[in-house]
C-alpha cells in the first residue's frame, strides 16, 4: 500500500494524533531552540543561550541548579515529543507496527510522561523568571521584561502532545495490545 493510502484507512483518531503530534513537534522545535523564553528590553534568555544587541553567551551548566533542571526537564519534554512522533509515524506505516498494540501504547505512555516532563520545565521557569516582592505584574511588563514567545511555543507542544496521547488513548485500537509475529 502507498503511503496515500495507508494514511486513509487508517483511524480518525490516529489520523488527528498524527497530525496534532507534527504540530507539536514543529513548536517544540521552535520553543528548544530560540533564545525568547525571557525577555527584557535589552537581552533575550532561551533553553541554551543568553543574547544581547551583538552576542551570546552559552548557559549550559554554568548559571544555577534551578537552570540545570529546568534543562534537564525540556530536554526530557522534547525528546519525547520527538519520539512519540516516530512511534505513531511506524504505528501508521509501518507493516510489522500496524497491528502492534504495544507501539501505540508506548507512544501514548512517552506523550503523557514527556508532557508532564515539558509541564515541569515549564513551571520552574516561569516561576523563577515571574516578578517578585512588591513588583506588580503590570509593572513588571510595562518596564519591557515578560517571558517570550519560545516559552508560549512550548506550552502549546506539551498541550498537543497531551491531546495526542489522549486521542491515541481514545482510539479503541489501542487498548488491544498485541505482539508483532516474531
Amino acid at each position: 500500500m502507498s503511503v496515500k493510502e495507508t494514511f486513509l484507512t487508517a483511524s480518525l483518531m490516529t489520523k488527528l494524533a498524527l497530525i496534532i503530534i507534527s504540530v507539536s513537534n514543529f513548536l517544540n522545535w521552535i520553543a528548544f531552540t530560540t533564545t525568547s523564553w525571557y525577555v527584557t528590553p535589552t537581552k533575550w534568555w532561551g533553553i541554551w543561550r543568553q543574547c544581547d544587541f551583538g552576542s551570546c553567551y552559552l548557559l549550559d551548566g554554568v548559571i544555577s541548579d534551578w537552570h540545570g533542571t529546568f534543562q534537564a526537564f525540556a530536554i526530557l519534554g522534547f525528546m519525547g515529543i520527538n519520539i512519540a512522533m516516530v512511534l505513531i509515524i511506524l504505528f501508521l506505516f509501518v507493516n510489522a507496527c500496524k497491528s502492534n498494540g504495544e507501539v501505540k501504547m508506548a507512544a501514548i505512555g512517552i506523550c503523557f510522561v514527556t508532557a508532564l516532563c515539558y509541564l515541569i520545565a515549564v513551571i520552574i521557569y516561569g516561576a523563577e523568571k515571574s516578578p517578585t516582592g512588591s513588583v506588580s505584574y503590570s509593572s513588571f511588563y510595562s518596564l519591557g521584561y515578560y517571558l517570550g514567545y519560545s516559552y508560549g511555543l512550548a506550552i502549546v507542544a506539551f498541550i498537543l502532545e497531551a491531546v495526542t496521547g489522549v486521542l491515541l488513548l481514545l482510539d479503541g485500537k489501542a487498548l488491544s495490545v498485541t505482539t508483532s509475529p516474531a
